[in-house]
C-alpha cells in the first residue's frame, strides 16, 4: 500500500514545488518590472519591496551556499571571466579615447565610491539572474540549456528600453548563465559584470546610454544647464 502511494505523493511535491517556483519567478518578475517603469517615492517602496521578496523567498527554501553559488567552488575555475572582461574595458577604454568619448561617470559619489557601489549592485544582480531565476528556470525546464536561453532572455528584457544596455545583455547574459551551469559561482561574474558596465558608463556618450537607464527612467533622461552655461548629458 505504501509503495503505491509513495510515487503518487512524489509526483504531487514535484509538481507543488514547480508551481511555488512559477509564482516566485513570476511574483519577482512583476515586482522587478513595475519598479523599472515608475519612479520617485512609488519606485523607491517597489525597490526594496521586489528585494524583500526575491531574498525572503530565496531564504524559504533554505538552499545551500554552494546552491545559490555563493561558495568558493567553482570560483577559481570562473576566474578567467576578470581578465577577460578587463581586457575588452581596456580595448574599450582606448577606443573612446581616440574618438573623444572618454569620459568620467557620472552622479555625486566619488569614482572610488561609484565604482564599489556598483562592484556590489553587480553581484547582486547576477544573484538575481543565477541564483534566482536561472536555479528555478533549470528546475522548470529539466534543461540547463533552455533555462540559460530563458534567463538571458528575461536579463535582457529588464534593460528595455535601452538599446545599449539590451545589445549588451543578451549576449553577456547568455554567456554568464553558461558559465554559471558549468562553475556555479556568481562572484567572477559579478566582477566581470560591473568592469564592463562600468565601462560603458566611461565610454559610451552619455546622450547615448543615458546614465544607464533602464524604463521609465530612459525617457526621464533630459540634459541640464549648469550655471556657467554648460550642458550636463
Amino acid at each position: 500500500m505504501n509503495a503505491s502511494v509513495q510515487p503518487i505523493a512524489n509526483l504531487r511535491a514535484r509538481q507543488r514545488s514547480k508551481t511555488i517556483a512559477w509564482i516566485e519567478l513570476f511574483g519577482a518578475w512583476s515586482l522587478i518590472e513595475a519598479t523599472i517603469w515608475t519612479s520617485g517615492e512609488t519606485q523607491h517602496w517597489l525597490f526594496w519591496t521586489a528585494a524583500g521578496f526575491v531574498i525572503l523567498s530565496t531564504i524559504a527554501h533554505r538552499p545551500s551556499l554552494d546552491r545559490l553559488g555563493m561558495e568558493v567552488r567553482g570560483l577559481v575555475s570562473s576566474l578567467w571571466v576578470i581578465p577577460a572582461s578587463a581586457l575588452l574595458a581596456g580595448v574599450a577604454v582606448f577606443s573612446a579615447w581616440g574618438l573623444s568619448t572618454l569620459h568620467p561617470l557620472f552622479g555625486v559619489l566619488g569614482t572610488t565610491q561609484h565604482s564599489l557601489a556598483y562592484i556590489v549592485w553587480a553581484i547582486f544582480q547576477q544573484f538575481l539572474l543565477q541564483s534566482y531565476f536561472f536555479l528555478r528556470l533549470e528546475e522548470m525546464l529539466h534543461s540547463g540549456r533552455k533555462a540559460v536561453a530563458a534567463s538571458a532572455a528575461i536579463f535582457t528584457i529588464a534593460h528595455i528600453p535601452n538599446p545599449v544596455l539590451m545589445a549588451v545583455c543578451l549576449p553577456a547574459g547568455w554567456i554568464s548563465c553558461e558559465i554559471f551551469r558549468r562553475d556555479r559561482n556568481i562572484y567572477a561574474l559579478g566582477i566581470a559584470h560591473a568592469i564592463l558596465g562600468l565601462t560603458i558608463a566611461i565610454t559610451v556618450p552619455d546622450h547615448v546610454q543615458r546614465h544607464m537607464r533602464v524604463g521609465i527612467g530612459y525617457y526621464q533622461y533630459h540634459r541640464v544647464i549648469e550655471p556657467s552655461g554648460h550642458r550636463v548629458k
